[in-house]
């Protein structure tokens, strides 16, 4: 036998031992974002790209030729534990140099997360290449971040740099407001409540109280500022001052405009039910005086598929009311044509958006039954996240997050990128909830919010055996006893499902 035969016989016997142990050692099988791996001796990326089918080739090669730790298989190895901390580190650092949802920060410096879209006590200079990306906080953060740690995705970069802009915005106006405040009197005055008087539409505002010094500089300029950005109108700022009859006139038009905004959502709301074997589906509608932006519609889409609906346009009246038409006659046409409910949002998306202003917008979540499968299919557009409830199941209460933008605010691209479908299998028992924002933002005398937890709390003692019909009655129940009779300033829709047949 020659040389180069032992030689040979060695490396396959190298070979077949770094497949065992790839195979067998989860410490052999650390990769740093998917595509690189770690070498168990050195700690360092020993294959830069990695491909299963040529692994123990390209591992051999680091371990004869680069490794500085292998010493023939007797060098010191680190733990698994070991090598996804640095796996980590390493996925971390490279995402803080080369991606661009992992570089933003707002105007003050502050680093967003990727996972949480929060601003972090993280301060760095991005633009500074001399600057090393601050890992060891960030990983501190992150191991603090619930989205990360419960494995969700991060924003894609376009997401993420919405959110950031946005409190970018929002923090370079509050510290305008601090000063405007500080200097200008008509930046304090107050209603006989202590709610600050806007100077621009020159209206209370509900939710900024000014009646001590402490809340005017701390809480008051941040809500102030939201305020200026999502609903002081430039109608509002240029109202004109009017006689008494012209008042009266304005008066005349706006109450009809409010009783014709009242007969377009009565005619949007849907005659009858679809009914479904094994499932109970009821629908309940509070409107406020002032006609909110809530609609709902439950359709059939073939012969044995339903469809559930339910959203919320930013505004009141005639021209919310306008604008549901709009939202529900594009989406029930696109409807008998597409299955994915994604697919469905996405073109009724593009549809209005050419029509909205850039104050309004939709919200929605749209939903696919299938009875026979029994199986539920549903995207969000921004809506509030559709609840689950099973006595029976572990948890609970589970609320269904899939990731999605209101209707209106981009023209395909992002939007496309941004909405996501679920689909559930549904057992019996449970309960499908969708509702609008009126319901959890009710509020009582002492300007208390209902919020999810109450909700929560009052879905769980119906215990799951009650219809649907006397579930929802139940929820706007207690949520009309904790308003104790406070004026609401949004709508109420629910939408309840509850799942009654035995096992398919």
């Amino acid at each position: 036998m020659g040389k180069s035969e032992s030689v040979d016989a060695r490396t396959w016997a190298l070979l077949q031992a770094i497949r065992r142990r790839m195979e067998r050692d989860a410490g052999w099988r650390v990769l740093v974002h998917g595509r690189r791996w770690l070498c168990p001796y050195c700690g360092g990326v020993g294959v830069g790209t990695f491909v299963k089918s040529r692994a123990p080739n390209d591992v051999l090669r680091h371990l004869v030729q680069e490794c500085p730790e292998w010493a023939e298989e007797r060098g010191t190895r680190f733990s698994h534990k070991e090598l996804v901390a640095r796996a980590r580190r390493l996925e971390a650092e490279e995402s803080l140099r080369t991606d661009p949802a992992w570089r933003l920060i707002d105007w003050r410096g502050r680093w967003h997360c990727p996972y949480c879209a929060e601003p972090t006590p993280v301060v760095w200079r991005v633009q500074d290449s001399n600057v090393a990306p601050p890992v060891d906080a960030v990983l501190a953060h992150l191991d603090a971040c619930a989205p990360c740690i419960d494995r969700r995705k991060p924003l894609s970069a376009e997401a993420l740099k919405l959110v950031v802009d946005d409190a970018s915005r929002h923090g370079e106006l509050a510290a305008r407001v601090r000063h405007r405040i500080e200097a200008d009197p008509a930046w304090r005055q107050a209603a006989a409540d202590g709610t600050w008087v806007c100077p621009q539409c020159r209206r209370p505002v509900a939710g900024i109280d000014i009646s001590s010094d402490l809340l005017l500089v701390s809480l008051a300029p941040g809500r102030i500022a939201r305020h200026l950005m999502d609903a002081c109108g430039k109608e509002a700022a240029r109202e004109p001052r009017t006689g008494g009859r012209r008042q009266a006139q304005e008066g005349e038009g706006a109450q009809r405009n409010l009783e014709r905004a009242r007969e377009i959502v009565q005619k949007m709301l849907p005659a009858e039910v679809p009914r479904m074997e094994g499932y109970d589906l009821h629908c309940l509608y509070r409107p406020t005086e002032s006609v909110g932006g809530d609609f709902y519609d439950t359709f059939r889409l073939s012969g044995h598929e339903t469809a559930l609906l339910i959203g919320d346009v930013s505004g009141h009246g005639l021209e919310a009311a306008l604008i549901m038409t709009m939202v529900k006659k594009s989406l029930k046409l696109h409807a008998t044509h597409h299955r994915s409910p994604a697919e469905v949002l996405r073109r009724t998306n593009l549809d209005i958006n050419a029509d909205l202003d850039a104050r309004t917008f939709v919200t929605a979540c749209y939903a696919v039954v299938d009875p026979g499968a029994r199986s539920l299919t549903f995207a969000r557009a921004g809506h509030n996240m559709p609840i689950l409830f099973n006595p029976r199941r572990s948890p609970p209460v589970r609320h269904l997050e899939s990731k999605g933008m209101a209707l209106g605010m981009y023209q395909g691209g992002l939007f496309d990128k941004m909405i996501q479908e679920t689909e559930i299998a549904l057992r019996p028992g449970d309960v499908f909830l969708l509702y609008t924002d009126g319901l959890t933002e009710a509020r009582n005398p002492g300007d208390e919010t209902y919020g999810l937890e109450r909700l929560e709390a009052a879905l769980a003692r119906t215990h799951g055996d009650l219809s649907s019909g006397t579930v929802a009655g139940l929820l706007f129940d207690e949520v009309r006893q904790f308003a104790e009779g406070a004026r609401q300033e949004d709508d109420i829709a629910i939408l309840c499902l509850t799942c009654t047949g035995g096992e398919p």
